[in-house]
């Protein structure tokens, strides 16, 4: 297990991590500490306990957020696919493509005699 010191509102802690992670979570200790900065400066020095609960959710808020989009977007992907799998099933249907070309040809033989008169 691997060790990397973070730093939150000012304080440091050793936190352990699997090895290779590091980086990683001291990224999200970053993305971590913007948000409680931010309470901070809004809500003032409430205490660690508070400002960490609070960033917690604006956190949790914003996972859920994104889950909700990601859902959608699933949604939307397996909608499409439904749609796509119709098309490619539509387009290897003969009789369409018999019917406009059945079309096309009245409508050209009209034409013809049309040029005829």
């Amino acid at each position: 297990m691997a060790k990397v010191q973070i730093e939150i509102n000012g304080r440091r802690y050793a936190i352990g991590c699997d090895e290779g992670q590091e980086e990683h979570v001291m990224r999200l200790a970053r993305y971590f500490d913007e948000h409680v900065k931010r309470l901070a400066g809004s809500v003032g020095q409430i205490g660690d306990q508070r400002l960490f609960l609070m960033g917690a959710l604006i956190v949790a808020d914003e996972m859920h957020d994104l889950k909700l989009r990601l859902d959608k977007a699933e949604a939307e992907i397996a909608r499409l696919s439904d749609v796509r799998a119709q098309a490619a099933q539509a387009s290897q249907d003969p009789a369409p493509l018999a019917a406009l070309d059945g079309a096309a040809g009245r409508l050209e033989a009209l034409a013809a005699r049309l040029e005829q008169a």
